[in-house]
């Protein structure tokens, strides 16, 4: 299991809020969730099989409850599981390609933040 920056959840599957999957699943692994993508007020889910949940919930408020479980905030619009962080292109530390091909922006304000836990995943 991964480490998570020495956060270890004390258990894999989470309950979210507002959160339901095409299977009518509400509870899921933290590790099938590779980020989070803000959509006005809406959050997007994108999880490992290509699959993706919209909630009715802002990104904020799942962002206080998933940063604690080895989450990193890289903009005010995404949110990345660092489980996933290893596959990731990152490009001048402005731009992330995630393994699906999607591009995140990175803000400026974050790429430290980025850079430090790069540091200390290493």
């Amino acid at each position: 299991m991964n480490n998570f920056l020495g956060v270890i959840p004390t258990e894999s599957v989470i309950h979210l809020p507002r959160f339901q999957t095409k299977d009518g699943e509400h509870f899921i692994d933290l590790r099938r969730i590779v980020c989070l993508n803000a959509q006005l007020n809406y959050t997007m889910f994108q999880l490992d099989d290509g699959e993706r949940v919209i909630t009715s919930y802002s990104l904020s408020r799942y962002a206080a409850l998933l940063e604690k479980l080895g989450f990193i905030r890289l903009h005010k619009s995404h949110l990345l599981n660092l489980y996933y962080l290893s596959q990731c292109q990152i490009l001048h530390f402005e731009r992330l390609v995630l393994p699906s091909g999607q591009i995140l922006e990175i803000s400026r304000r974050k790429r430290t933040v980025l850079r430090r836990t790069l540091k200390s995943l290493k």
